[in-house]
């Protein structure tokens, strides 16, 4: 009787891990510096978004800014679309700005690719041009492939072009979450970050805390992942898009071989690598970001 009162306990406790959900950690209490960066962030949340819907699932957006041409924000694996209030508001008297969370059913490149066109459209917008991280960066590349007439301009940044590498490598790992606690994942995660990502970015505070602010999801991981190990045919060179490509030299999430890649792949394209600062530059080292896109995004407009 004993025996099975144990096994039961166990039962129990393995259930209530299984379902325990991971921690909510607000930006503002892990970053407690009233900078300017935290007061840029508190007064871009507080402006209202957009949504549409599509197939059931509901997009929400961000648009605003004042320019006649439009610049599109694609966040990466983890993010949404305030991750990238740095650059939207340094670019927002140039251009009309777009920023969108992809849903937690999106799982496809395809899926994310009719949502973000879903988006121009209801935004009444033709030609744009497109900046994407990681993840991001990734469905940017299948977007210029499929949509070279409507992109004015691309930038990939800090990602991989079409491979075979990280399938591989995460396979193993894509059969298995599933199956793992969403506590553990999100253990997992923070982890990672504590021990590989923030190093790489010098231990920066204010990284540490819009990562750790981040919603975490099992549901909406493993369909961002299957995002990134989606393969899709080798994009065929084509000079028609002004490209430019942001890499970083210590990126610990981006295998060199990856960033070699997708040079050669791109060749025409016109590259800036950061130097010690990681997988997020454009959070920890915001100016430097803002001030190479906005050369590559003024000396295309000056020149046409």
């Amino acid at each position: 009787m004993l025996l099975v009162l144990f096994f039961m306990l166990i039962l129990a406790m393995i259930a209530i891990t299984y379902f325990l959900p991971p921690p909510h950690h607000d930006f503002f209490e892990l970053y407690p510096e009233n900078d300017v960066f935290a007061q840029k962030l508190k007064e871009f949340r507080a402006r209202p978004l957009k949504k549409i819907e599509l197939n059931g699932e509901s997009w929400f957006y961000y648009s605003g800014g004042k320019g006649t041409k439009t610049l599109l924000f694609i966040h990466g694996m983890g993010g949404a679309y305030d991750i990238w209030w740095n650059q939207i508001i340094a670019f927002e008297n140039q251009f009309k700005t777009i920023a969108f969370t992809l849903p937690q059913k999106v799982n496809t490149l395809e899926k994310a690719e009719k949502g973000i066109l879903k988006i121009l459209q209801a935004e009444k917008i033709q030609q744009f041009s497109v900046i994407g991280t990681s993840m991001g960066g990734y469905i940017v590349q299948y977007l210029t492939q499929h949509h070279p007439e409507r992109i004015e301009q691309a930038i990939f940044g800090n990602t991989f072009p079409p491979n075979d590498l990280l399938l591989n490598k995460n396979r193993t790992k894509r059969k298995m979450i599933p199956f793992l606690p969403e506590i553990l994942l999100y253990w997992l995660s923070k982890k990672n970050l504590i021990n590989v990502i923030l190093p790489a970015a010098q231990n920066n505070a204010l990284l540490y805390a819009v990562l750790q602010g981040l919603p975490f999801n099992k549901k909406q991981f493993i369909n961002r992942l299957d995002i990134v190990l989606q393969p899709f045919p080798i994009p065929v060179k084509n000079n028609s898009v002004p490209l430019l490509i942001f890499e970083s030299d210590n990126d610990p999430l981006i295998p060199k071989i990856l960033r070699e890649q997708l040079k050669h792949l791109y060749p025409d394209a016109k590259v800036h690598t950061f130097h010690q600062q990681g997988h997020f530059p454009y959070l920890n080292a915001a100016s430097e970001y803002n001030q190479v896109l906005n050369h590559f995004l003024n000396d295309f407009q000056s020149s046409n």
